[in-house]
């Protein structure tokens, strides 16, 4: 799951995961303060961030794909939006300092990652928010495997509902396991196991 095998994979000519918005993060956004400073993780092709950025918020989109992240700008310009991209691998972005504006808000779709650097991400991203921020997570379960309709084929990069209480322990969390049909491009198509969360620190 390299950068490499990203921007690969994202040279397709269409959108992998489609240009819509993830359904959780479209259905949870009106939690959002207007005109909240977001950072993206994860953010591919910049279908969610776009979104959000219609809605007048600012927005950082954070992936290390360079291929996702041009897309995203693309389709940005495209929509007469702006978002703001940072190209870079999240296990560097850890250990980087801290950016001068405070996160209001935190939205993590389908972000799978080894679990020391899940937290890694988890503690950085909670530094960084301003009290009051949210959070609105959603990633594929172990259960996700048996159903075969998108995400990781590892189990060690699925997510369970003790992961996501355990990585953001310092927030407020209403963290539910479900089932759900997705529909995002040509990525995930059917039915789906998932861990949603909302978080406010």
């Amino acid at each position: 799951m390299t950068s490499e095998f990203w921007d690969d994979r994202y040279t397709h000519p269409n959108f992998i995961f489609g240009y819509k918005p993830n359904d959780f993060l479209k259905a949870q956004a009106r939690l959002l303060k207007p005109g909240s400073r977001v950072l993206c993780l994860g953010d591919g092709e910049g279908r969610n961030g776009v979104w959000l950025a219609e809605r007048g918020h600012d927005v950082v989109s954070l992936d290390f794909s360079r291929v996702a992240l041009d897309k995203a700008e693309a389709l940005a310009a495209e929509r007469g939006v702006e978002i703001e991209t940072w190209h870079v691998d999240l296990a560097q972005w850890v250990d980087q300092s801290d950016p001068e504006r405070k996160w209001d808000a935190i939205v993590s779709i389908f972000v799978h990652l080894p679990a020391p650097l899940r937290r890694r991400v988890a503690e950085t991203a909670t530094r960084q928010s301003r009290p009051g921020a949210s959070l609105i997570l959603e990633a594929y379960t172990p259960a996700q495997l048996a159903l075969g309709t998108g995400g990781p084929k590892l189990p060690e990069l699925l997510m369970s509902r003790a992961d996501v209480l355990e990585d953001w322990h310092d927030w407020r969390l209403d963290a539910r396991i479900l089932e759900r049909r997705i529909f995002e491009g040509m990525g995930h198509q059917g039915l789906s196991s998932v861990v949603q969360a909302l978080g406010l620190l």
